[in-house]
């Protein structure tokens, strides 16, 4: 047995760490001598006590350890614990390297200009709100003013209560450009039932949880530049806009009378963000060097099978592959191992279809089974990127909107394809499939 002092010696934890650890319930002494109030520790009480500081180290609270520590906790629970802790870590190590690429942004800014960048972009939440608006397609942003003092004078005769803690704000529709007109709503803040009336709608105005904002002041002609701050910052940080954004006019700006001016305005320019999922192979890497993306030199190869033609808006790959699996029997030539398939995807076409080749590939395209075809593969240098089948559109997503960019890389010529491997079960679907992105510098 060892005093509380030789054992907090022994153990490099202060007096009163073991104190508190016993207050909680977390390591009792093994004996009090309850005359003198002595504490005295075993010395097998050691691997407890590294046990507790490990976790501790892990960024465990001591009401976690605690259970963490109990004999009987379940195994399930024991992993759902670990993995909660694993992704509390994990948003947190996304936050920081958020905040590390601002302070890069910031510091590239302040290297090549000397001063900070003009817009900070903050995410924050944003709560409902029912608003009353009228939407239109205007020819530019000058006309916003005309708009507002059509919604001002449609609602004058309606003794709209006012809101003061919401602004005029303009939510702009289109989600991509167009040769002419804004898709447009000016609204003001409700409160109450209020009717609809000449064209003018009351809704909700949803809520966001992650809305990217910058403060403009200045002209509203000049209000576009901090628009491609937001777009920019979204880009470089991992976000993508999900819904329509906004323009909150906190001066300058005053739906009580209408009044509107262009030249003198402070706006707070609002996107609906949220973060792009990580692809599989991303999360994998952590598992095995192997879920890296890596880059490959492929020769040319032939391949012989069922083609598709088509927008795949049913889905109708999905469903040609559980067919085709009956036919490939019937094709001759076929290089070794057969159990390797290939889905080799061509150009798309201006009406958005394109053609799919699903098959095997061949030593030589004679013998062909009716009512198939043949391509041929020319030889080209890929990037290899592993995912499941339900993140095919987000790893293809990631490749050409981050690492192509990020590594100098472009599109090559020639078909992208997805490798089957002899592992590849159709009907696991966490089963691994690889897709090839043919390179160039």
């Amino acid at each position: 047995m060892l005093r509380i002092g030789e054992f907090s010696k022994l153990a490099q934890v202060s007096v009163k760490t073991l104190r508190h650890y016993d207050h909680v319930g977390l390591l009792a002494p093994a004996w009090i001598d309850r005359y003198n109030g002595y504490r005295y520790y075993q010395l097998s009480q050691l691997s407890t006590l590294h046990s507790i500081l490990a976790l501790k180290e892990l960024g465990f609270s001591l009401e976690h350890i605690q259970k963490l520590l109990q004999e009987d906790l379940p195994q399930a629970e024991l992993r759902g614990m670990m993995r909660m802790k694993q992704a509390e870590l994990e948003a947190r190590i996304q936050q920081d390297q958020t905040r590390l690429s601002q302070i890069e942004t910031h510091l590239a800014r302040i290297n090549s200009d000397g001063c900070l960048p003009a817009y900070d972009v903050v995410v924050k939440p944003v709560q409902a709100r029912q608003i009353v608006g009228l939407r239109r397609v205007i020819p530019s942003v000058a006309q916003l003013a005309g708009l507002y003092q059509v919604l001002h004078h449609t609602l004058a005769s309606s003794k709209l209560p006012a809101d003061p803690t919401l602004p005029m704000v303009t939510i702009y529709y289109d989600t991509e450009f167009q040769d002419y007109g804004l898709d447009v709503e000016v609204a003001v803040p409700a409160v109450g039932k209020i009717a609809e009336r000449q064209n003018v709608v009351v809704h909700t105005l949803p809520a966001v949880p992650e809305m990217a904002c910058v403060l403009y002041q200045g002209s509203l002609a000049g209000v576009h530049c901090a628009h491609q701050a937001v777009i920019s910052w979204v880009e470089s940080n991992g976000y993508r806009i999900t819904s329509p954004n906004r323009d909150v006019f906190l001066q300058g700006a005053a739906w009580q009378d209408g009044s509107f001016m262009p030249d003198d305005i402070i706006s707070e320019v609002q996107y609906p963000v949220e973060r792009k999922p990580v692809p599989m192979f991303i999360q994998k890497q952590k598992e095995s060097n192997l879920m890296e993306p890596k880059i490959e030199k492929k020769e040319a190869f032939t391949v012989v099978g069922v083609k598709y033609q088509g927008k795949n808006e049913n889905n109708e790959i999905a469903k040609m592959w559980g067919d085709v699996y009956g036919l490939f029997p019937q094709i001759k030539h076929v290089i070794t191992p057969p159990d390797i398939c290939f889905g080799l995807c061509g150009e798309m076409l201006e009406d958005g279809s394109f053609s799919y080749l699903a098959g095997l590939p061949v030593s030589e395209a004679a013998d062909m089974p009716e009512g198939m075809e043949v391509w041929e593969v020319p030889a080209r240098e890929y990037v290899v990127l592993p995912c499941t089948l339900s993140k095919i559109g987000e790893t293809y997503e990631y490749a050409f909107s981050t690492w192509l960019p990020e590594n100098g890389y472009k599109r090559d010529t020639g078909p992208d394809f997805e490798l089957y491997g002899e592992d590849f079960d159709l009907d696991d679907s966490e089963s691994i499939l690889y897709i090839y992105i043919p390179i160039k510098k």
